[in-house]
This record gives structure tokens, C-alpha cells and sequence, in this order.
């Protein structure tokens, strides 16, 4: 729990400090977004096949600290701070710096029981995290295309 505590604690104040870059409609959408796709994910790799899980099986209040907080501030920061007028290599490194981050903190929170899996392997994520970023930055531009039609 303590993990959770200062990663939430970490993330608020860097999503609150940062100059944006991005508007608050697409921090809005983006983060929806971002939570919409970790609730799909954890309904068919947690709840139907029992892959992996947070803190304990069933349901957990402690898990709405992540849902609620850490998803979301982790796409605010990824998309804030995406190299979009940079080289294609920058691009591609950015992606990787951030799953590199996302599978270190994902180790670090089985050694702290704030998860556990089921059959699921760390490089089973470290192949998905590189594609969830690009989802998510897929949506920004799907985002972004919306709101110069309208």
C-alpha cells in the first residue's frame, strides 16, 4: 500500500505542476479513454481468465486509487510530454522509455503484493505496454480530428 500511496501522491503533484500541452477536453477524453481500456483489460485478463489480479482476489477498494489516479495521471503525463514534432526514432524511444517505466513499476508492485499474477508473465506486458501507448496516443489524434470537424 505504501507503494500506491507515494506513486498516487507522485503523479497528482506532477499532473498539477506541469504546463500542459495538451487541452483539458483532451485530458478529459484521453484519461476516460486510458480507464475505459485498463477496465476492459481487467474484466477479460483479471475477472474472466484469472490471469493476475490487485492486492487480493474479488473486488478491492485499494484498487480505485490506481483506476481513479495513477491510470489516468500516467496518460496525462505520457501525452503532455509525447515528442509529436520529433523524429520518428525520438517517437519510438519515448514509447519504449515509457513501458520500460510502466513494467519497472508493475515489478515493484508484485514484490510489494499491491499485484499478483495468475499465470500472466512480465514479458507478456512488455510486449502489450508499447501497443497501449500507441492506443492511447491513437486516440488523441482520433481526439484532436473530432474537434476540428465540429
Amino acid at each position: 500500500m505504501i507503494l500506491l500511496i507515494i506513486t498516487s501522491i507522485g503523479l497528482l503533484a506532477a499532473v498539477l505542476v506541469i504546463p500542459k500541452r495538451i487541452s483539458y477536453m483532451e485530458i478529459y477524453t484521453t484519461s476516460l479513454f486510458a480507464c475505459f481500456l485498463a477496465a476492459l483489460a481487467d474484466i477479460y485478463l483479471d475477472v474472466k481468465y484469472n490471469l493476475f489480479g490487485y492486492f487480493k482476489k474479488g473486488v478491492d477498494t485499494e484498487y480505485l486509487f490506481i483506476f481513479i489516479i495513477i491510470y489516468p495521471a500516467v496518460n496525462i503525463l505520457f501525452l503532455n510530454f509525447f515528442p509529436f514534432h520529433k523524429s520518428l526514432y525520438r517517437k519510438v524511444l519515448y514509447i519504449l522509455g515509457w513501458s520500460a517505466a510502466t513494467l519497472l513499476f508493475e515489478y515493484l508492485s508484485l514484490f510489494s503484493n499491491t499485484f499478483y499474477y495468475n499465470g500472466w508473465k512480465l514479458w507478456y506486458s512488455a510486449i502489450l505496454y508499447p501497443l497501449i501507448y500507441i492506443l492511447l496516443l491513437v486516440n488523441l489524434m482520433i481526439i484532436r480530428k473530432l474537434n476540428k470537424t465540429s
